[in-house]
């Protein structure tokens, strides 16, 4: 198997729709009231920024550590 670049995006979202899923069982078996959207939805819309802000900062994150890596184009020439 090839592997892969880490996404923590990616986990962030498995985990808000994870947490989404259980509070949506939590209300099929009537512990919780879901049942008006603004209950429901900023819970939806907080996650969902949370894993825009976390995909922001990953890419933030790999730009900088590219420009890192990447030698600069006065360090190539050899003195003559």
């Amino acid at each position: 198997m090839r592997r892969h670049r880490f996404e923590p995006a990616a986990l962030m979202m498995g985990l808000v729709l994870l947490t989404l899923t259980a509070c949506f069982v939590l209300d099929a078996c009537g512990v919780w009231d879901l049942s008006q959207p603004r209950r429901s939805a900023p819970l939806a819309a907080a996650g969902l920024a949370l894993v825009a802000a976390t995909a922001i900062l990953t890419q933030a994150v790999r730009i900088v550590r590219g420009h890192r890596r990447r030698p600069r184009p006065d360090r190539l020439r050899r003195p003559t």
